[in-house]
């Protein structure tokens, strides 16, 4: 082949290639550049007066008025066991006993010893009746020991008397067996629960309140409580303690536990059914709302009009979860839009005073 003609074969193709590439890159860049020209969707929502609340929310648990877990104060065999998981009782009612077998020689032996040493000091201290006067140390010292000796079998009497005390079990207050799990002839100590008591006169509701937030509760405010047992009912309720302690959770979050009073509501108590509680920090009744999403920068708010979309700056009040008060700036009855933000943002895209004309002409 001639070398010239294969020169120009050689830059023909490349100029085709060359032209080829520009071809992808611009179609490439045709399908990639955003299509700023687009109108957002707009959405319009009415406003209204309701309630509106401002909560602090974290879950619960369910709880009695106290809890009292129930111990021997002396180690032994248990020899009986009156109640049962779910059994009411009453204040002062016996809830279990030791076998008081060994008790018995022990108070037997003490009231044998406190006798002995009585009748000797009584022996002794006839013998010094008429030496008041003249009663030599001798004397004194002997009657004195014998004495001492007397008062300490005495003590020891009141001990073994006390240690039948220690061997039953009452209920400190009236209220729901929730724990019983030992049975007769088991050995347990001081440190073994024989039961659990829980006074469910009043039903509460306790959770852990974030340290962040705990400056917006205080006692008397209002609360409601949703069990996940009972999902369709919702509990009124009354925050009745904070407690002055912080603890950490397994999280390592700082909270602080409140107790809120919820009555006796016509649930099956069960202690430490899981729920959430949402305490009231903040109320205003029958006042103008707007959804939070239609508030947008600066306390604006996109109004629509006959002419166009109005920006207007509003004042807000208690905010809930998912709604604002409007103190100022806006009437009952005004529409305003759910997406300002996007809107003004297109609207900035497509330059000054599109926002006033969004409406003229157009959907």
């Amino acid at each position: 082949m001639n070398p010239m003609k294969s020169l120009q074969f050689l830059k023909h193709m490349k100029r085709g290639y060359l032209v080829s590439g520009v071809l992808v890159l611009l179609i490439a860049s045709l399908l990639l550049i955003p299509r700023n020209n687009q109108r957002p969707k707009v959405e319009f929502t009415t406003i209204k007066k309701q309630t509106i609340n401002s909560t602090v929310s974290a879950s619960g648990n369910l709880a009695g008025k106290q809890t009292a877990s129930l111990h021997f104060r002396s180690s032994g065999k248990l020899a009986f066991l009156n109640i049962s998981p779910g059994d009411v009782v009453t204040t002062g009612q016996t809830i279990a006993g030791l076998d008081t077998q060994d008790l018995n020689i022990t108070l037997q032996q003490a009231l044998n010893t406190f006798r002995d040493k009585q009748a000797t000091a009584q022996k002794i201290e006839d013998d010094v009746k008429d030496h008041t006067s003249d009663e030599t140390f001798t004397q004194k010292q002997t009657r004195t020991t014998a004495q001492a000796a007397r008062d300490s079998a005495y003590d020891s009497v009141k001990a073994a008397q006390r240690a039948f005390q220690d061997a039953v079990i009452t209920a400190p207050f009236s209220g729901l067996i929730t724990k019983a799990d030992f049975t007769p002839g088991q050995v347990v100590t001081t440190t073994d629960m024989v039961a659990e008591l829980i006074d469910d006169s009043t039903y509460f509701a306790d959770t852990d309140i974030d340290e962040a937030d705990i400056g917006k509760i205080s006692i008397g405010q209002k609360a409601n409580f949703t069990l996940d047992a009972y999902p369709d009912q919702e509990i009124q309720g009354v925050v009745k303690e904070i407690r002055p302690t912080t603890k950490t959770t397994s999280s390592g979050a700082t909270v602080v536990i409140v107790r809120v009073n919820i009555g006796k509501p016509v649930i099956h108590f069960v202690s430490g059914l899981s729920g959430q509680v949402s305490i009231i920090t903040a109320e205003s009744q029958n006042t103008l709302t707007i959804p939070q999403e239609a508030l947008g920068e600066d306390h604006t708010v996109l109004v629509k009009t006959e002419k166009g979309i109005r920006v207007e700056k509003v004042v807000t009040g208690v905010a809930s979860d998912t709604d604002v008060e409007i103190k100022q700036g806006l009437k009952e009855g005004d529409q305003v839009a759910l997406n300002p933000t996007e809107i003004s943002k297109r609207s900035n895209q497509r330059g000054a005073g599109t926002i006033f004309r969004f409406f003229r002409g157009g959907s």
